[in-house]
């Protein structure tokens, strides 16, 4: 395995904190000191906040990073999984100033959060993978949340929140026009990894692959595929291929496939709001290839057939 960031270093810094946080039971104080100023945190999900139905919050925990007015570390506060409907409540005793929090969900075995140095442009969550790349499990959902330049007045309460949205994106793929006694790979290739403490993409990793195989189940190839942030200014390459034959289907720039197709029909896409898309993949019997969504086509430049 690649674990090029460790769990036991979480551990570390929760043993390396600066000042106390302190956690309680949500709604219920009774075990938090009396030292002013207490912060409350809450933290919500953009689901809540925008009443929409998605199912994009399968949260094991959530872990609250916080940096002084000079982006240092501080410390870290956690709690445990998310129910639909429930907000995360934080009590923290922090002495009078500006603090930045951030929000990082499923930190452990697939996300691991550390900072090594008192900086916050060291905090790195980042994806852990296999050696060769490949990803073959689905990931876990992660999201994100932050609020910057938080100020704490002296012998004053305050209460704070915080949206956390997802980082992870689902595309839906069904597939017609193709033999049906074969199996078939469904990849997407990305090197997007490893995230900054305000969500801002590492660059130059390597690429990981995420993969899935299908046959045809009652008269229909499908796959879904679970990716880290898709957005409009990147290039992460969908691949489908007939792997009893070896032979390639479809290369192309999954972001552009999703953008076009969903153009055709009017709608600009957003992957600041939006986290599941469908595409149906139909080939003729030239294996020329037609992407529909929601009803409509449109005819891609030639297949590169290998």
């Amino acid at each position: 395995m690649k674990y090029l960031y460790t769990a036991a270093k979480l551990s570390l810094v929760a043993l390396c904190m600066t000042c106390a946080l302190t956690s309680c039971v949500m709604d219920n104080t009774d075990d938090c000191p009396d030292a002013q100023p207490v912060v409350h945190i809450v933290v919500r999900t953009l689901e809540e906040v925008t009443r929409a139905e998605g199912g994009y919050y399968n949260i094991d925990n959530v872990y609250i990073y916080v940096f002084d007015q000079y982006e240092r570390f501080v410390g870290t506060w956690n709690g445990g999984a998310y129910t639909s409907g429930e907000t995360y409540e934080a009590y923290l005793e922090l002495d009078p100033g500006s603090y930045h929090f951030v929000v990082w969900t499923n930190q452990g075995e697939t996300y691991t959060g550390v900072t090594d140095s008192p900086n916050a442009d060291d905090l790195v969550v980042a994806l852990q993978y296999r050696s060769d790349g490949i990803v073959t499990e689905e990931i876990p959902d992660l999201h994100h949340g932050i609020l910057t330049d938080a100020q704490v007045l002296p012998q004053t309460d305050h209460t704070f929140e915080i949206i956390i949205k997802p980082n992870t994106y689902r595309v839906n793929f069904t597939v017609e026009g193709v033999d049906q006694a074969a199996v078939y790979a469904f990849s997407v290739r990305d090197n997007n990894t490893h995230y900054a403490f305000d969500n801002t993409i590492i660059e130059n990793m390597d690429d990981i692959v995420y993969l899935r195989t299908a046959g045809f189940t009652d008269g229909e190839l499908t796959s879904s595929v679970k990716t880290l942030r898709l957005a409009e200014d990147r290039s992460p390459v969908f691949e489908l291929q007939n792997i009893t034959t070896g032979q390639n289907l479809y290369n192309g720039n999954l972001v552009e496939m999703i953008i076009t197709a969903y153009a055709g029909i009017g709608h600009a896409v957003d992957f600041d709001t939006e986290f599941e898309f469908d595409l149906k993949l139909t080939f003729d019997t030239e294996l020329g290839l037609t992407i529909t969504v929601t009803g409509w086509n449109y005819v891609t430049d030639p297949t590169p057939i290998g």
